[in-house]
């Protein structure tokens, strides 16, 4: 891999990591029954909140570039 195609590659995989925290949160809080209402949506908020900070993170990455 060239040294150009690394942050490329970094971002991409970010960007997944992304839509599955965002997915995972809305999947616990609809689907997961057997687990208590007020765990599953802090479950998914927890998510959420990762997403929202490795979002930030990409959006101030690529503003330096």
């Amino acid at each position: 891999m060239t040294p150009a195609g690394k942050p490329a590659r970094q971002q991409h995989q970010l960007t997944v990591l992304l839509i599955v925290l965002v997915v995972g949160a809305t999947l616990v809080a609809t689907l997961a029954k057997k687990i208590p209402l007020p765990l599953r949506l802090l479950i998914a908020a927890t998510d959420l909140v990762a997403a929202a900070f490795l979002w930030i993170a990409m959006r101030q990455q690529s503003a330096k570039k």
